[in-house]
C-alpha cells in the first residue's frame, strides 16, 4: 500500500506539473506574439479567460461524469485532451486559432483538476491538507516552470515550438497514470446524499471567494509580464518575475497548509490574503522599486490561498464523496469568474491606456475576500450544512 501511494505521488505530483503551461507559457510572449500574427488585445485577453471558464464549466457537471466514468478514464482523458491542445499549437498561424486551442486545454485541465480532490481526500485521509498542498504547488510550480522557460524556448524554436514543445511532459503524465490506474482507488464516484448546491449560500461564498482568488493569479499570468516590458524589461526578464513569483506560489502552496493545524482555516487564509494585498499595493505605487519583492509577497499569498480554500470547502462535509461535489461546485462556479478577471483587466487597460487600473481592481477585490473570508468560522459549518453528519 506504501508503494502504491508513493506511485500516486509521483503521478499527482507529474500531472500537476501540466496543468498551468498552457496559459503561462503564452504572457511572457505576448510582445512576439502581436507582431508576429497580429495578436488583437481581445485574443489576448481570451488566452487566459477561455481555459479558467472551460474548467469551471467541466467542473460544473463534475457529479455526472464522476459517476459515469471510473478515474482510470477520467484522469488520462483529461490529459489526452490537454495534450491536444498544445500539438496544435505547432500549426497555429493566427490568434482566432491559439484562442481555440485553449478549449479543448482547458476542459481536459478541469477533468483532472475535478477528479484530483475527492481522490486525494479518498485515499490520504488525515494527510488530505498536505497532499493538497503538494498538488496546489505541482500545479503551480509547472506554472512557473512554463513562464520561465518559455523565452528561451521561443529563441531557439520559435513561439509555435516554445507553445507546442510543453506537450513533451504531458505524454510522461499520460503514461504513468495508465500505468497507475490499472488499479483504481475507487472504480466510481457514488453519488453523495447532498441536497442541491445551487440552492446553499454558502456554497456560493465559497465559490465567490475561490473564484475571486484565482482571478488574482488568472491578472498576474496574463499581465504581470507585459506590465514590466512596457516599463522597459525584456520578454525573458518579464517571464522570469512571472516565474519567481509562481515559485513563491509554491512555498505558500506548501507551507501554509502545513500550518493548518485546527479546524478555524480563517487565520492563515487572512495571513495570505494580506500578503496579496500587499503585492498588488507595490505594483501600484512602486513597481520598479522593488519589483522582485512585490512578486513574491503576491506570490506566496495566493499559492497558500488556492490549498487552503479547497481544505476549506472540504471541511465543511464530513463524508468525502459530499466534499468532493462541494468542491467540484466550488471550482466550477469559481473558475468561471477567475476566468472573467483578466478579460475585465484587460479592458479596463485598454480603455484607461495603463495597468494602474488592473491593480487598484485587484487590491479591491483582495479587500473584498477578507471581509467575505471572515464569514468562514467552523461553527458555520454545521448551519450552512446541515446534513454534513448524515
Amino acid at each position: 500500500m506504501k508503494r502504491e501511494n508513493n506511485l500516486l505521488l509521483a503521478a499527482l505530483v507529474l500531472a500537476g506539473l501540466n496543468m498551468r503551461p498552457l496559459m503561462t507559457s503564452v504572457s511572457p510572449l505576448l510582445g512576439e506574439l502581436r507582431q508576429s500574427i497580429g495578436l488583437s488585445p481581445l485574443a489576448a485577453s481570451l488566452l487566459p479567460a477561455v481555459p479558467m471558464m472551460m474548467m469551471g464549466a467541466i467542473a460544473l457537471v463534475s457529479a455526472r461524469l464522476m459517476q459515469r466514468f471510473a478515474i482510470r478514464k477520467l484522469l488520462p482523458g483529461g490529459l489526452l485532451l490537454l495534450l491536444l491542445a498544445l500539438v496544435s499549437r505547432w500549426f497555429v498561424t493566427d490568434g482566432r486559432g491559439l484562442v481555440l486551442t485553449a478549449v479543448p486545454g482547458g476542459a481536459g485541465i478541469g477533468i483532472v483538476q475535478m477528479a484530483m480532490p475527492g481522490l486525494i481526500r479518498q485515499r490520504f485521509g488525515s494527510r488530505s491538507a498536505g497532499v493538497t498542498g503538494l498538488w496546489a504547488a505541482a500545479l503551480m510550480g509547472g506554472g512557473g516552470i512554463g513562464a520561465a522557460v518559455s523565452p528561451w524556448l521561443s529563441a531557439h524554436a520559435g513561439w509555435q515550438g516554445a507553445l507546442s514543445s510543453w506537450a513533451l511532459p504531458v505524454v510522461l503524465a499520460i503514461l504513468l497514470w495508465l500505468l497507475i490506474t490499472t488499479t483504481p482507488p475507487a472504480a466510481r464516484m457514488e453519488a453523495a446524499a447532498l441536497p442541491s448546491l445551487w440552492r446553499k449560500t454558502r456554497a456560493w461564498t465559497l465559490a465567490l471567494s475561490f473564484g475571486l482568488v484565482n482571478g488574482g493569479y488568472a491578472i498576474c499570468v496574463a499581465w504581470l509580464p507585459d506590465f514590466y516590458h512596457q516599463l522597459g524589461w525584456r520578454a525573458q526578464a518579464g517571464g522570469s518575475l512571472l516565474g519567481m513569483m509562481i515559485g513563491c506560489q509554491v512555498t505558500g502552496a506548501l507551507l501554509l497548509p502545513l500550518l493548518a493545524r485546527g479546524r478555524d482555516r480563517r487565520p492563515l487564509l487572512l495571513l495570505a490574503l494580506a500578503m496579496q494585498f500587499c503585492g498588488m499595493l507595490g505594483f501600484l505605487f512602486a513597481p520598479q522599486l522593488a519589483p522582485w519583492f512585490w512578486a513574491g509577497m503576491a506570490g506566496f499569498g495566493l499559492g497558500g490561498a488556492f490549498p487552503l480554500a479547497l481544505v476549506l470547502a472540504l471541511d465543511h462535509l464530513q463524508q468525502p464523496q459530499a466534499g468532493a461535489r462541494l468542491v467540484a461546485f466550488m471550482q466550477g462556479v469559481g473558475f468561471i469568474i477567475a476566468g472573467s478577471m483578466p478579460f475585465i483587466a484587460g479592458q479596463l487597460h485598454a480603455l484607461t491606456g495603463n495597468f494602474a487600473s488592473v491593480w487598484i481592481l485587484q487590491a479591491t477585490v483582495t479587500l473584498l475576500l477578507i471581509v467575505l473570508n471572515l464569514r468562514f468560522h467552523p461553527h458555520s459549518y454545521q448551519r450552512a450544512f446541515p446534513e454534513r453528519n448524515r
